[in-house]
């Protein structure tokens, strides 16, 4: 058991030694300020690319403060926002925007009726 316990003792640092440093197999990630992931402003669009299916979602402080769907302006309670996504539900309506870029998102929405998908610009 001697031996066992030497060659154990031998390849723990020999194994170490040929892993290489621990950052070498971490892939780190630097993001941008996280002021560049803000959603605040209003995301503008039209539903299947059709101008009588507008829409807007504005957004303050992380949060969905209403969506707007051709000229009626309707309230969110509850959002939930990511630096990649924001989404919320409304009568059983699901909405998810995509950042795409800074200042362009794809949205898309599921509910009982169907389903659509958007261009959206921050205005």
């Amino acid at each position: 058991m001697i031996i066992d316990r030497r060659v154990l003792m031998a390849a723990i640092p020999i194994s170490l030694l040929l892993a290489g440093p621990a950052e070498a197999t971490i892939e780190h990630r630097h993001l941008p300020p996280r002021a560049t992931f803000s959603w605040d402003g209003t995301w503008s669009g039209n539903w299947g690319g059709q101008e009588s299916e507008a829409t807007s979602v504005t957004i303050h402080g992380n949060k969905v403060v209403s969506f707007e769907y051709r000229g009626v302006s309707t309230p969110v309670s509850a959002s939930t926002v990511t630096p990649t996504t924001v989404s919320y539900n409304y009568n059983g309506v699901s909405v998810t925007l995509t950042r795409a870029g800074a200042t362009t998102a794809a949205a898309s929405l599921h509910g009982s009726m169907g389903e659509a998908t958007a261009r959206l610009t921050r205005r």
